[in-house]
């Protein structure tokens, strides 16, 4: 059971909002850590030991919801785009990790993909990035088959009938793959340094690259003319043509947008926030001790 023992909500705090206030429940990913002695002597300290949740909270910072309860750390929440459903990955022994899908309370949790380790089947290398196509029948994610080696690339996942296809067959290989919300583009990062954004056509499957944009961390806005990343650990904007760059001028991991676009969520250091997208009205939600866990991955 997820411990919450150090937490402190705290929704609000910062500056005074003006305009809407924010809506809608986001999803994230919660970690407890445990106290294990290192293996070479050097004492203990915090270490991953199956703690890990996908939860849910009000955008007000209220109503906190623990929706998986094991003995392994998911990641990867991501909302269908009715928000009746999550996506998630959810690791596997033995095996690779595995997608799965479940109801947004948590219920109805069911794996969709069922990837071993025989050499024409996935490698355990899923990457923490999971998008749903805008009609909600298909995810992205990127990995890589296990007699390939490492270099990732982009497959598509049919949630109902669990086939998977490949998208791309890029030398530099792909991460952090993210849907337009208008169905247009798929936006990814370049495996290859220095974190180059690109935008892949489902359609032609050909890419091209985001102006001189590098960063991770990407998420569209809900109109999707716009981009939030993190570029060298600050959060910033850019259009798809990758011409007009605007700074939030604060410093921000894992962005996701509002679904009315007034808002962003994003992590900092133990903190969970809120920010316009002008740079405006910060909100802390949630924070949590370093040293007792961390929260990671939100979705709006």
């Amino acid at each position: 059971m997820l411990v919450f023992g150090s937490l402190v909500l705290l929704a609000g705090v910062a500056s005074a909002s003006s305009g809407p206030a924010p809506t809608g429940q986001i999803v994230f990913g919660t970690n407890h850590f445990c106290l294990a002695s290192s293996p070479n002597g050097g004492g203990k300290g915090p270490v991953d030991c199956g703690k890990g949740e996908i939860a849910v909270i009000d955008a007000n910072g209220s109503g906190l919801r623990v929706l998986t309860h094991n003995k392994v750390t998911e990641t990867s929440p991501a909302w269908s785009p009715n928000h009746e459903q999550i996506a998630f990955i959810r690791p596997k022994a033995h095996t690779s990790d595995q997608i799965w899908v479940m109801n947004a309370d948590g219920s109805h949790q069911h794996a969709v993909t069922h990837f071993g380790s025989a050499p024409q089947l996935f490698g355990n290398d899923v990457t923490p990035d999971l998008t749903w196509s805008p009609d909600g029948q298909e995810l992205v994610f990127a990995a890589y088959r296990n007699n390939q080696g490492g270099r990732e690339q982009l497959y598509v996942l049919n949630v109902r009938t669990h086939a998977v296809r490949r998208l791309t067959n890029l030398s530099t290989g792909v991460t952090e793959p993210v849907w337009s919300p208008n169905g247009r583009w798929i936006a990814f990062v370049g495996a290859v340094a220095p974190d180059r954004i690109y935008l892949l056509s489902p359609q032609t499957h050909k890419a091209h690259a985001v102006g001189n944009a590098t960063g991770l961390d990407i998420a569209w806005s809900p109109d999707s003319k716009q981009l939030a990343f993190n570029s060298r650990g600050k959060l910033e904007l850019v259009n798809t043509a990758g011409t007009h760059y605007h700074s939030l001028r604060v410093v921000g991991q894992q962005p996701s947008w509002s679904p009315d676009g007034q808002w962003i969520v994003f992590t900092q250091g133990g903190y969970v926030k809120e920010i316009r997208p002008d740079g405006q009205d910060i909100h802390h939600i949630l924070h949590v001790s370093a040293t007792k866990g961390e929260y990671f991955e939100p979705s709006w």
